[in-house]
């Protein structure tokens, strides 16, 4: 084996190290970079689905990957039950179809009591602490990050 090898071999098991001793200090930022860059998934694919809309001469419904998709009167893709409220599963398996991509153990999905028609919001958290917020009120879809307080 050359001196080359064993020089570059310790140089990999010497960076590893560095990284695992201070794996503690860079996790929650790789965390929250994972989080934000969720965000802006879910954000890309609803503008996906808007320019779906524009180019395919606004139709009010499609299917895709078995989801029935609504739009609204804007274009942004909305998953709907029978009964016109949002189905917030269904919506993240559209936005985020590859949501196993997701820095976290697991989705909790909670859907807020909104008091006007054709308001819809999901927040998805995850176990450490943090939410992302999607939101489609007065037309405008929002996504938006934050941090539970965890008891």
């Amino acid at each position: 084996m050359s001196a080359t090898r064993i020089l570059w071999g310790a140089l990999v098991i010497i960076l590893l190290a560095v990284i695992f001793i201070n794996w503690e200090k860079i996790e929650p930022e790789v965390e929250d970079t994972a989080v934000i860059m969720t965000s802006r998934e879910i954000l890309s694919s609803a503008n996906e689905f808007k320019n779906y809309w524009v180019v395919n001469g606004q139709p009010k419904t499609m299917v895709k990957d078995d989801i029935e998709v609504s739009f609204s009167s804007l274009g942004w893709p909305i998953a709907l039950k029978e009964n016109d409220e949002i189905d917030c599963l269904q919506w993240l398996h559209l936005l985020l179809p590859n949501k196993d991509k997701i820095y976290a153990d697991s989705i909790e999905i909670k859907k807020p009591e909104l008091a006007k028609k054709e308001q819809y919001r999901c927040d998805y958290s995850t176990a450490n602490g943090k939410v992302v917020s999607v939101m489609l009120v007065k037309d405008a879809l929002k996504v938006s990050v934050g941090f539970i307080e965890k008891k």
